[in-house]
């Protein structure tokens, strides 16, 4: 079972990815966070092995919430801005 959180201040987003992780039998949506700074808590404390991630989100984006993980898990970015698509590469 793969471990996974989803990280998007967009709401429709978050519920776009949970429906389409939940098709998988081997994905376990542990949870879901509308910002970083919670995710933060939530993977210093248990076992993730692959986060949904959002590029552009108030407070810290995407790549600095990479940044800030000693130890970070997979990461999937998403993002819906085509400034930021190249840039996920």
């Amino acid at each position: 079972m793969i471990n996974s959180i989803i990280i998007d201040d967009d709401e429709l987003a978050r519920v776009i990815i949970e429906k389409y992780c939940s098709k998988l039998d081997y994905l376990n949506i542990q949870s879901t966070f509308d910002n970083a700074l919670d995710a933060i808590d939530f993977i210093n404390n248990n076992k993730v092995d692959l986060v949904f991630l959002d590029i552009h989100m108030p407070e810290l984006s995407g790549f600095d919430f990479i940044d800030s993980l000693n130890n970070p898990p997979k990461i999937v970015l998403t993002t819906s801005d085509e400034n930021f698509a190249l840039n996920a590469f």
